[in-house]
């Protein structure tokens, strides 16, 4: 057998495609915010945008079980039941928005509603894969990890769980699975099924089921399970919510937990010891979001091929002529006469000061935080694992910095610190670094490269607080009647008795 032979003419190049795309969190300051924040909202995350979704894929499970589909066959139904309940939340936001006002809009929604608005949504053209969502699941994969943790669906298999509870959810949501099986759905059929939208399940059995499951009102005082966690974080923001009056979840909550003397004094709040750890929590999210915005800032002011010390110097000729220690002295007070934290973050000279001032300064705050707080709100600031404790950018880390820096002129600690973010997100972006499955090709998460002593990036950087989920966990809540929003006021909704 003649062996085979190729021929090369001339020179040839390696494919020059880039193996880096933008990553996400390049300084890797979320960790403890966001595992925290696993652990007192189990089965609530930032993707989970409507609690009528929780129910339906359990329905679709039991349906898909009870007509033995094969896996392509579960998903295609999954898919156009979530295009048929997409479809009747579009049209029935479009007729009736006031009950729409404390939920998020239905998923697909940008797709889906341009056949709504044209009189006749076509299921199965809207169903195919990639086409209203990517993912040949749909929208159960934002949802699959809360709805095992809710036991809704199994852990092991696409079957319902322990804890659903088919006879009430087909008594609110039956019809869902006929509409999926239809071709065609015209406007009349949509208003026909107006019991259907995602704003109905505030009144719906499959609703009361779902809301009764989040609120656990039985659960046992005796043990701190997921279930007994996830109702202490329920209570405080129902309470929150009675107590001040809350527009903006995420702001207003964090803002009335973080500093508010009721979190201490008021009989449910200060009865549960996960109030302390919101409190320690929401005051270490200052420092996640410092470090973010000064990261942004440092990224977004690379203009072309920088010499990578123009970032130091330009951070530190933002800054005023004085030492660490005179620096960290100049800042607003954290405790108040009482001893509680005081809102020393919201500070209003504080507030008017540029970006990297104002950076540093809360960074500083939350380092000064982590030798005042105590017990739970020391748990719940810091975590209870010396290595992440300790670990670089955490407030301990920063304090034994601004320590060793006292007496040294704070615009070369912050030349310093630029140098430790820039090395720090490389190091992050390496250790993230994965071959692509088809090509091969190494890919890097980062947006900034360094090359012989020059930085440069390929898209800018944002920066912001890590997500809480308050906002979702409250549109959750609403959806189920647990909460409700009228003129733009969150209040108790008609099941909120659960949470007494």
């Amino acid at each position: 057998m003649a062996a085979a032979t190729v021929s090369v003419s001339g020179p040839a190049w390696s494919d020059s495609t880039s193996g880096t795309y933008p990553g996400r969190f390049p300084l890797s300051v979320e960790r403890h915010v966001m595992s925290t924040v696993d652990r007192l909202v189990p089965g609530v995350t930032t993707v989970t945008l409507n609690a009528r979704y929780y129910p339906l894929h359990g329905l679709v499970a039991a349906e898909a079980r009870n007509r033995g589909l094969d896996l392509a066959g579960a998903q295609d139904l999954m898919r156009r039941a979530e295009v048929a309940i997409g479809a009747v939340s579009a049209r029935h936001l479009h007729v009736a928005p006031v009950p729409h006002q404390a939920l998020s809009r239905p998923h697909g929604y940008d797709t889906i509603v341009s056949q709504v608005s044209a009189g006749s949504v076509d299921i199965g053209a809207l169903a195919a894969p990639g086409v209203y969502a990517q993912p040949a699941w749909g929208f159960w994969s934002a949802y699959r990890g809360s709805e095992a943790i809710l036991q809704i669906i199994g852990t092991n298999e696409f079957a319902p769980g322990e804890q659903f509870d088919l006879p009430a959810v087909a008594e609110g949501l039956g019809d869902a699975i006929s509409l999926a099986d239809r071709s065609m759905l015209g406007t009349d059929v949509l208003d026909g099924h107006a019991h259907l939208c995602i704003c109905q399940s505030a009144a719906s059995a499959d609703g009361a089921w779902l809301a009764r499951l989040l609120a656990q009102p039985d659960v046992s005082e005796e043990r701190q399970t997921r279930a007994w966690t996830r109702r202490q974080t329920l209570r405080i923001l129902a309470r929150c919510v009675e107590l001040t009056g809350v527009q903006r979840v995420s702001n207003d909550v964090s803002q009335f937990l973080g500093y508010d003397d009721a979190v201490t004094e008021d009989t449910v709040l200060a009865g549960t010891v996960i109030s302390a750890r919101w409190r320690g929590l929401v005051l270490r999210n200052h420092s996640v979001g410092a470090w973010r915005d000064l990261w942004a800032w440092m990224v977004n002011e690379i203009d072309g091929l920088t010499a990578r010390t123009a970032l130091g110097d330009r951070f530190a000729e933002a800054l005023p002529p004085q030492t660490v220690g005179e620096f960290s002295r100049d800042l607003p007070a954290t405790r108040t006469s009482a001893g509680r934290p005081a809102p020393a973050e919201l500070d209003a000279d504080l507030a008017e000061s540029d970006w990297p001032t104002w950076s540093l300064s809360v960074l500083m705050l939350g380092a000064r935080r982590g030798r005042e707080l105590e017990g739970h709100e020391l748990s719940g600031f810091q975590g209870d694992d010396p290595e992440d404790i300790f670990e670089e950018l955490s407030p301990a880390w920063l304090a034994g910095q601004v320590d060793i820096w006292r007496d040294r002129p704070v615009r070369d600690f912050a030349r310093w610190l630029a140098n430790v973010m820039v090395h720090r997100s490389q190091r992050l972006a390496l250790r993230k670094a994965r071959p692509d499955a088809k090509t091969g090709v190494l890919k890097i998460p980062s947006r900034v490269y360094l090359r012989d002593g020059f930085i440069f990036r390929d898209s800018p950087e944002s920066g912001g607080q890590a997500s809480l989920r308050l906002d979702q966990l409250a549109g959750v809540l609403a959806g189920v009647g647990l909460l409700t929003r009228d003129d733009g006021i969150w209040a108790i909704g008609p099941r909120g008795d659960l949470l007494a």
